[in-house]
């Protein structure tokens, strides 16, 4: 049991330069005046067991990547900058912003409710859709049943795999929500039900619309939103304990995860390719003002639902966490599933944006990656 309750809670929480790390080698990257620095976040995270990890940071002086470890163990193959990982949740804030390029187009507006245009065939059968809107499902205030507490076993025993949005949704049918409408916490339903919306005003797939409006705009060519697998994508590698050796579990993700349509946590890219975008986005490069401001309208976290290494998740917007670290504020998004992890933040007053991905889900490795300090290596 202990093993389905972690993947509820992980899967809740999505290139210039290269050095490689494993047990005989290190090669630093040293052209970045701030190289020697940053590869203390690398060293960190292979020396908390990380098997392998792929850092960007992109600060005024220039764009550093830093890779180390292992992207297959069993292959031996080395973490490079060009290997792909699962992004989980940061997935959100491609789904975020392409929701917004629909608003500017004049194809939807946040405030209405989604049952404006999803059927009654769906939104009757889940608890609160009738009543709630984009906009909520946008900041997690939909109180909609997270689907995480449901699809669990089926990932495990092999019933479940890649299930599409729609089906994935029809695990939530006729039970209780989460909260009251206009209450609530994190719930990867809210993108299911807002990739509905998606296929339903362009008449595409989610996946197809991110790719046209985000992905292939940015030039980000190592970035896949698809049910398709990238040739480089890594294993990916899981231990519960801190005392147990790490297990290999990419099949456990490849089944509960990249379903036609879930752009709650589905995509696949590369540290650099993900940076580039939060850093695009967030230095106004992809929305216009008015939907900028959209984004950045936060709503307070309970403090209360939080992990208590993430007390400094403060506020979320529309696909966008806001933290309050030493450094000041940060944006950016958290992600995981079973055996990846990761998070891709920008602090607006140094204009430093980082995006670490992990190929390993561990206590020691999640607690570091959790933690609030780690940011401090940045500085």
């Amino acid at each position: 049991m202990k093993k389905l309750w972690f993947l509820t809670v992980l899967i809740a929480i999505s290139v210039t330069m290269n050095s490689c790390r494993d047990d005989q080698s290190i090669d630093v990257p040293t052209e970045h005046p701030n190289a020697k620095k940053y590869q203390r976040i690398v060293d960190q995270f292979i020396a908390a067991g990380a098997l392998g990890v792929n850092i960007t940071v992109i600060s005024p002086e220039g764009t550093w990547t830093g890779s180390g470890g292992l992207a297959d163990r069993e292959k031996g193959v080395r973490m490079s900058a060009n290997n792909r990982l699962r992004i989980g949740s940061m997935t959100k804030m491609f789904a975020s912003t392409t929701i917004l390029k629909l608003q500017e187009e004049g194809l939807l507006n946040i405030k209405d409710k989604i049952n404006k245009y999803l059927p009654h065939t769906i939104t009757d059968r889940i608890t609160n859709a009738n009543e709630v809107t984009i906009e909520q499902c946008l900041n997690h205030r939909a109180g909609i049943r997270n689907y995480l507490q449901d699809i669990a076993p089926g990932v495990f025993d092999g019933s479940i795999v890649n299930y599409s949005a729609e089906q994935t949704l029809q695990l939530i049918y006729d039970k209780p929500a989460d909260d009251p409408v206009g209450k609530g916490y994190y719930s990867n339903s809210n993108y299911l039900l807002l990739s509905l919306v998606i296929k339903k005003i362009t008449g595409k797939p989610s996946y197809q619309v991110i790719t046209e409006k985000i992905i292939t705009p940015l030039g980000l060519k190592n970035t896949t939103a698809s049910t398709l697998l990238p040739d480089q994508l890594t294993r990916s590698y899981y231990a519960e304990t801190a005392n147990e050796p790490l297990t290999e579990v990419t099949h456990i993700d490849n089944n509960g995860i990249g379903g036609e349509g879930a752009i709650d946590g589905g995509m696949i890219s590369t540290s650099s390719d993900v940076a580039q975008f939060l850093e695009n986005l967030l230095t106004n490069k992809i929305l216009s003002p008015p939907s900028m401001q959209q984004l950045q309208t936060f709503v307070d976290n309970d403090p209360d639902r939080l992990e208590p290494d993430l007390k400094y998740n403060k506020q979320y917007g529309l696909g966008l966490m806001k933290l309050d670290t030493n450094q000041g504020v940060a944006l950016g998004h958290d992600g995981h599933v079973f055996g990846f992890g990761g998070k891709s933040y920008y602090f607006p007053k140094q204009k430093v944006t980082v995006c670490i991905l992990l190929n390993t889900w561990s206590p020691k490795v999640v607690a570091l990656l959790n933690a609030k300090d780690t940011f401090n290596l940045l500085f």
